[in-house]
């Protein structure tokens, strides 16, 4: 993989940049997260050289299918 990549959301308010290759990639096959993806599940990974370049996301708090509450943090323009 070429460094830096750099990405953000749809809308483009949210930009950022990875420096260092990801540590973990994962799947989560929650509801929520099958509602959010339309799809069986989504797809997430770690890094450690991460940095925000756009404007701040928004933390959104919901209720995991365990109970307990989670935050997700996404584009403050909602419909992005």
């Amino acid at each position: 993989m070429k460094l830096p990549q750099t990405d953000g959301c749809l809308c483009g308010k949210i930009r950022y940049e990875i420096n260092e290759a990801s540590r973990l990639v994962y799947t989560c096959h929650c509801t929520e997260s099958q509602r959010s993806t339309s799809s069986a599940f989504s797809i997430a990974l770690a890094v450690a050289g991460f940095r925000l370049t756009g404007d701040e996301p928004q933390p959104l708090e919901s209720i995991a299918d365990s109970g307990r509450v989670k935050i997700r943090w996404v584009c403050p323009v909602r419909s992005c």
